[in-house]
């Protein structure tokens, strides 16, 4: 989530104008006009900063900031004078009452949003401001199963790569496996650490920057964050925290944001759904893995993922003979799937061995055009929301 500024002055225009310029800096705004509402929203809307004029009636700035240090609920919030008050004893008298950070009207704009990122930093209480902008919010994809070795990985790969090379969409695949990532493995990529040195990190700490540079470029333009396969690092999938900073960073860097979750629904990918604008759930058309996923589907329905926005994809490994029907499959778990893969063992190994992509190592077979039709339901649900 964005850190939320409470924006404080009696005048309703640096009201209107800071506010505007604020939110296009990805901040969530909340403004009073006077110090009494100051004061009563400082507590009921719990900013991540005070952004204060001193030169209002009835209570002014000072006032404000010594009444918020004497409560203690607000007395760490962090707080910057804002104020055409410019003389050095009104600045001492700024600091003496407790705040911040003390920066004088008019400024530049640049320099407003920077004094805002350091005070937050420093407080230890920075959300992730938005940069670029949150019109420009890249699409979020979660693609997980019910259970480990469906071909999520796979799936989350080759779709990545289809998007990138022929939708000419930016895109983004990022692994969220540690301990047990493929990824890496498959594009040949043998060490993986990116993901880890992110998560290892405080959640506050991390930025925009350093998520970009932990992302590593696929030939074919497609960016990575990739997990390890290391089974001592399966701990860090507790980093919650972690896992949510790391997503709000990635959205704004990419047209496409792929997650590969993995199996079921862990903390971390529990935590990251409601940032996920839609979902791929894997199939396999198997008796007791059906009733898993039709479990999994249930509980995705209850947190909003219906319609256009559950999208399945049937992936079957062996013959049919061995397995339920299409038809089965659809009555078990009451949806329609959005794609199928017939059974394509010997182009898979071919794939892994020589670390190209299925839709790369064969650009003609069935199972690449099946790749593209699951690309091309994606894509054309997103336009349908625009």
């Amino acid at each position: 989530m964005p850190a939320k500024i409470l924006l404080v002055d009696d005048d309703i225009d640096t009201l209107r104008l800071v506010g505007l310029l604020l939110q296009k800096q990805g901040y969530q705004v909340v403004a009073a006009s006077n110090g009494h509402q100051a004061l009563s929203m400082a507590q009921s809307e719990k900013p991540d900063l005070v952004l204060l004029d001193i030169m209002m009636p009835e209570i002014d700035g000072y006032e404000v900031c010594r009444r918020l240090r004497a409560n203690s609920s607000t007395s760490s919030l962090p707080i910057i004078m804002f104020t055409a008050k410019s003389s050095v004893d009104d600045k001492v008298t700024g600091f003496e009452v407790g705040a911040d950070d003390y920066l004088t009207k008019p400024t530049q704009p640049r320099e407003l949003v920077a004094h805002i990122k350091a005070v937050l930093t420093r407080g230890g209480k920075v959300r992730l401001t938005a940069t670029p902008p949150p019109g420009e919010r890249g699409h979020v994809v979660g693609i997980l199963a019910a259970k480990g070795g469906l071909g999520a990985s796979i799936l989350a790969t080759n779709l990545g790569v289809i998007i990138q090379t022929q939708a000419r969409k930016d895109v983004i695949l990022a692994e969220y496996r540690p301990g047990v990532g493929s990824v890496s493995l498959d594009l040949g990529f043998t060490r993986p650490e990116g993901l880890n040195r992110l998560l290892q990190r405080r959640a506050a700490d991390i930025t925009s920057e350093d998520v970009k540079k932990e992302l590593v470029e696929h030939s074919t333009g497609l960016r990575l964050l990739m997990s390890s396969y290391l089974p001592q690092d399966a701990h860090l999938m507790t980093a919650v925290d972690q896992f949510e900073a790391i997503t709000n960073h990635l959205a704004y860097q990419a047209d496409y944001l792929l997650l590969d979750l993995g199996p079921g629904l862990p903390p971390h990918t529990d935590k990251i759904l409601g940032m996920c604008d839609g979902l791929i759930v894997v199939v396999e058309p198997v008796p007791n893995t059906l009733l898993r996923t039709k479990a999994l589907i249930d509980i995705l329905e209850t947190r909003g993922f219906t319609d256009g926005k559950l999208k399945l994809a049937l992936i079957s490994r062996v013959r049919t003979e061995m397995q339920l029907s299409i038809h089965e499959v659809r009555e078990q778990l009451g949806h329609d799937l959005t794609a199928t893969f017939t059974p394509a063992p010997e182009l898979t190994y071919q794939s892994a061995k020589f670390n190209v992509p299925v839709v790369l190592q064969e650009p003609d077979s069935l199972t690449t055009q099946q790749f593209k039709k699951l690309s091309e339901a994606l894509l054309k649900h997103v336009l349908q929301k625009v």
